[in-house]
């Protein structure tokens, strides 16, 4: 297993996963890749498939003036995956620079609750 990602309280985590979304967390994309296998091996051991077309990769930086590794696709196996410059996980869309952008429709969505 990889030992990076975030952590929360005493908990350090690499996954997050809710329904069928799932989010690795790596330093950098060596550690992406080697979660994916991980990842992939375990859904196929369950008869689970990763869907290619519906799966894309972002490097999320705290300042991100490094556009070297921001490529179009990144190959893992036999899977080809799309870069993605933000992404919407549980209501919060989040950017490779590591910003949330979706804050005022969070209150919103919060005050009509």
């Amino acid at each position: 297993m990889v030992h990076s990602g975030i952590k929360i309280g005493t908990e350090q985590f690499n996954v997050l996963a809710y329904a069928d979304d799932v989010v690795l967390i790596g330093k950098n994309e060596t550690e992406i890749r080697q979660l994916f296998v991980e990842i992939e091996n375990i859904a196929r051991n369950l008869g689970l498939n990763i869907h290619q077309g519906k799966t894309k990769y972002m490097i999320v930086e705290r300042k991100n003036s490094s556009k070297l590794n921001k490529r179009g696709k990144v190959r893992i196996k036999n899977y080809a995956f799309e870069r993605a410059e933000n992404f919407k996980y549980l209501g919060v869309i989040r950017t490779e620079d590591n910003h949330q952008t979706d804050l005022q429709g969070r209150i919103k969505n919060a005050n009509k609750a």
